[in-house]
């Protein structure tokens, strides 16, 4: 078990820190589309879009990154004065709520992810940007949250079967 939370953690901080540079990509777009816009009074059609889409790729894969440093919503004021059991239960609740409310996200984005490969979908903006790439963001992104909220509800469970995971 532990091999495999220690995998899932080690999987969403590598994607994490490959889509942290869409910050970056993102704000030089910013940056461009103001000059050209308010510059030289030439604005582009097709930098807000691509910004919107570099924005799904961030936020969806980023996820697992946030959840496996603890970045999600949770109530800390309580959180912290529980011992180590009151965590772990607190822990697996927290798991399975988002596994159950993850599960759905996959399958039907997947789904719409699928069909939009399939038909080719594009934006009905003038630059007709291909939709399945940014589509296809959302299931993987719940996915890699998912299984970081498995990965912290089987510690979880691991600490309140006596079998406290390495490092906790």
């Amino acid at each position: 078990m532990e091999r495999f939370t220690g995998w899932v953690s080690r999987l969403n901080v590598l994607v994490g820190l490959m889509v942290a540079p869409l910050a970056g990509i993102i704000t030089l777009l910013v940056l461009y589309e103001v000059l050209v816009r308010y510059v030289f009074n030439a604005p582009t059609s097709w930098t807000a879009e691509v910004e919107n889409y570099l924005q799904i790729g961030m936020v969806m894969l980023g996820g697992g990154y946030a959840l496996h440093h603890g970045g999600h919503v949770r109530v800390d004021v309580l959180y912290r004065n529980f011992g180590a059991r009151g965590k772990a239960w607190v822990d697996v609740f927290t798991a399975l709520c988002v596994l159950a409310s993850m599960t759905p996200i996959v399958y039907f984005g997947a789904d719409l992810s699928w069909e939009a490969f399939e038909t080719g979908q594009t934006s009905v903006s003038a630059a007709e940007i291909i939709l399945w790439p940014s589509m296809v963001m959302v299931p993987v992104g719940a996915a890699l949250v998912g299984l970081q909220a498995l990965a912290g509800g089987l510690n979880g469970a691991a600490t309140l079967l006596g079998h406290a995971p390495e490092g906790k």
